[in-house]
């Protein structure tokens, strides 16, 4: 029974050892595969890289300070209106050392429109309703008086670039001039105004344009660059609502 005992923890004894040594290859083996993998990587990335066109530029940011363009009798904009517009873009270089480019893409866009003014509803002769911003007339201020419109928009766009090299690090001061022109959808316009009574925010202002288009423009270096937005349209239908036609100027961050 002893020897039994012995010769069956010597087993046991055994079985681990065996069993430590297999995981010790196995990891080992693993370290040598994922190197190896690494390295597999690299060169096919590499080697696509200088194979095919590269390409830049898909995910895009930008801060950006909006206002319109009209200036309405008695009312002021506010200095701190700014909007911020995110989304991805599809680059198309037009050959594999080309510096021009396609590209396409879809994105989100939101601007705050701080102002001094009140929309007010005026019921014309046919019982139509006419949306119009016009003064408080010497009414108490409000802490916050602010219109919000949201868009998802389709842009496209032009590019032009100096970057012909197929390594990051070779890419320093690229210059960029992508011309562009992107069209919108309206998923969400409100008002939000605060006073001293109650804070209030009203959804979906009447006669509001349920889309937008007009040109854009980035211009810059690398990663960072100026960009500028014109829209063609204006927020409210015509004839149906003030004349009130945004753009706005700021700095966009491009990656990928």
């Amino acid at each position: 029974k002893m020897l039994w005992r012995m010769l069956g923890n010597g087993s046991k004894h055994f079985n681990y050892i065996c069993n430590m040594r297999a995981c010790l290859f196995l990891l080992v083996l693993f370290c040598q595969i994922n190197g190896f993998g690494q390295g597999l990587f690299e060169y096919f990335k590499l080697t696509a890289d200088g194979d095919g066109a590269e390409k830049f530029d898909r995910i895009f940011v930008d801060f950006t300070w909006t206002q319109w363009m009209e200036q309405v009798p008695g009312v002021d904009q506010g200095v701190y209106s700014f909007g911020i517009s995110a989304g991805w873009m599809k680059d198309i270089p037009l050959g594999k050392k080309s510096n021009v480019a396609l590209a396409i893409g879809v994105g989100f866009d939101s601007h705050n429109f701080h102002h001094n003014g009140d929309f007010e509803l005026i019921q014309n002769a046919d019982g139509s309703l006419y949306t119009d911003l016009v003064s408080r007339n010497g009414v108490a201020e409000l802490s916050k008086n602010k219109y919000a419109v949201n868009y998802v928009d389709v842009p496209i766009e032009i590019r032009l670039r100096t970057m012909n090299k197929t390594t990051e690090k070779k890419m320093k001061y690229n210059f960029r001039f992508y011309l562009g022109f992107k069209g919108g959808v309206l998923v969400n316009d409100h008002l939000k105004i605060n006073d001293q009574v109650s804070k209030r925010k009203i959804f979906s202002l009447p006669n509001t344009l349920p889309y937008r288009y007009g040109p854009t423009l980035r211009v810059g270096l690398n990663k960072l660059s100026f960009v500028g937005f014109y829209s063609l349209t204006s927020i409210f239908k015509e004839n149906k609502g003030v004349t009130l036609t945004p753009f706005n100027v700021g700095l966009s961050w491009m990656r990928f």
